[in-house]
């Protein structure tokens, strides 16, 4: 497939990068993460190349072990100098194809190739014609085979797991630091990794607060959960590099409200979504029936109300009420690049796509999250997650 790929864009030579990218890309053709890249002539076999001799020997242990490589041509060698010499070896002069140059993924607005690499890269090529092919190459990506989907499940039992974990955890008094070390214990039982930004953990209330908790980077104490406060987490575990996202709020105690508001419109963000969701449709269409309620229930959104998932390239930003976003934010500066629109809005969904339904509902500074991953089908949809597509009430 990635070979079609290549010759319908005329590329004598594919380089995915991987490096530390939230994605990591280069696993797509490697089944492996190196933090280094992937060089793919497209008449010879991939190479493999990375920044340290202990990732080969890794990966030779578990070959040893019975795994089964995709690539045999591990080498080092990741920096763009080295990366230009290996090209000239094994291309015969025609375009390179690169990806990982224009990315849109939290944290990555900018892409995922160091500027070093990049700079020593185009030096030592100087004279070859290099096409940045990203977009085209997530798209590519999207639609998954029935293995990598048996992958996705097995992280989304993971991510119902860890949920319900949270659920009995969750009570006054317990601080954020217990609560978050068993919804990543219940993950790394079974065997699952993480995504960055490793767990999104938010308590109190109201607040448009939203990413890891401050007390893993910071010297502040936890915050205790207290009543009236409303848990929300993202947990994003994968598992053969295969990612679900689920989006868990717990109010403690009757909600107010304009919690209970929010979180109504949430789930039926979810469920407008479900109901026009099949392959063929466009990622912009999708958008537009998850806004629907937002619209006619005044509210409006933080965050994506859906987006793509292996890899989380295609968001999909709402403008409803966007008015309302910018004045009660009140950031200083304009936002990242790409994400004050809607993406790929005309991106048609293949069967076998991988979304994460992440409606969110805001009314003033109150914010609710639901929701979890979702296959697209040819005739619909199969829902990974269950637990977390509607707000949960504890009794206190």
């Amino acid at each position: 497939m990635t070979r079609e790929f290549m010759r319908e864009r005329g590329l004598d030579l594919l380089l995915v990068g991987g490096f530390r990218s939230r994605d990591h890309y280069e696993h797509y053709l490697s089944n492996d993460y190196i933090e280094g890249a992937v060089v793919f002539p497209i008449a010879e076999n991939p190479v493999a190349v990375t920044w340290a001799g202990t990732r080969i020997h890794r990966a030779e242990d578990s070959f040893a072990r019975g795994m089964v490589p995709w690539i045999t041509d591990y080498r080092i060698g990741s920096d763009g100098g080295a990366v230009a010499g290996l090209i000239k070896d094994l291309s015969q002069g025609g375009k390179i194809g690169v990806v990982g140059l224009d990315t849109q993924t939290a944290g990555e607005f900018s892409g995922f190739i160091p500027a070093r690499f990049w700079l020593d890269l185009t030096a030592g090529l100087s004279g070859r014609e290099i096409a940045d092919v990203s977009w085209d190459f997530n798209e590519m990506m999207l639609p998954k085979s029935a293995e990598e989907l048996t992958l996705l499940r097995w992280a989304g039992s993971a991510a119902e797991a860890a949920g319900q974990v949270m659920l009995d955890v969750v009570a006054p008094g317990v601080p954020e630091t217990e609560i978050y070390a068993e919804i990543l214990a219940t993950l790394f039982r079974r065997g699952c990794g993480v995504r960055y930004p490793t767990l999104i953990l938010n308590s109190g209330y109201p607040s448009l607060s939203w990413g890891p908790p401050r007390w893993t980077t910071t010297a502040e104490p936890p915050r205790r959960i207290a009543a009236r406060d409303l848990v929300m987490a993202e947990i994003f575990p994968t598992y053969g590099n295969a990612e679900v996202q689920v989006q868990m709020s717990i109010a403690v105690g009757k909600p107010d409200p304009v919690v209970a508001q929010c979180a109504a419109v949430a789930r039926a963000s979810y469920e407008a979504g479900l109901s026009v969701l099949r392959a063929g449709i466009t990622f912009g269409e999708l958008v537009r029936a998850m806004e629907q309620p937002l619209l006619e229930n005044g509210c409006w959104a933080l965050t994506p109300l859906v987006h793509s998932l292996n890899p989380q390239a295609f968001l999909g930003f709402t403008r409803v009420r966007q008015q309302d976003a910018a004045t009660l934010t009140s950031l200083p500066g304009p936002p990242p690049r790409n994400l004050s629109r809607l993406q790929a809005a005309d991106l048609v969904l293949p069967a076998g796509t991988t979304l994460a339904f992440e409606p969110n509902a805001c009314i003033e500074r109150t914010r609710v999250v639901v929701g979890g991953t979702i296959i697209v089908t040819d005739d619909g949809y199969e829902e990974v997650n269950s637990l977390s597509c509607r707000m949960h009430v504890m009794d206190v």
